[in-house]
């Protein structure tokens, strides 16, 4: 598996956020390719306010797989819904960051898979925080 950090020439927004493209052809019998995106929720964006769904909450990230029948460069083309969802606190930007690629390692390592199937391995993950499944952001 292998995975690469995008950034967008111009972000869609002033807040902070990272998206990750995740190599896992094993994860899976159709979709190979998945991409990871991380949002601050604590930066106020003038018209779109954060739907946060506990207080404390800092950060969201919401995990995709791709469309196998399109180029995998972005921009990417997301399937809908997400396969997961959550909404987690963090000291920090980079505390965020640190937590996601530590998923994405486990991944490479197959120890935790992106596919929907496993969604309690993710649930074990976020106790912290909030899924959004069933709220409208991931499967």
């Amino acid at each position: 598996m292998t995975y690469r950090e995008w950034t967008p020439e111009k972000p869609a927004t002033p807040a902070f956020s990272k998206t990750w493209i995740v190599e896992a052809p094993w994860a899976h019998p159709l979709w190979r390719s998945y991409v990871f995106c991380l949002y601050d929720l604590t930066t106020e964006i003038p018209g779109a306010p954060a739907v946060i769904h506990r207080d404390g909450m800092t950060h969201e990230l919401q995990v995709f797989a791709l469309d196998p029948s399109k180029p995998v460069d972005p921009p990417v083309y997301m399937l809908q819904p997400a396969n997961h969802g959550y909404q987690f606190k963090a000291e920090s930007n980079d505390a965020a960051a640190a937590r996601v690629i530590g998923l994405i390692e486990e991944i490479e390592a197959k120890t935790l898979t992106p596919d929907t199937d496993f969604r309690t391995m993710w649930d074990y993950r976020f106790h912290d925080g909030v899924s959004l499944h069933m709220k409208g952001g991931a499967a």
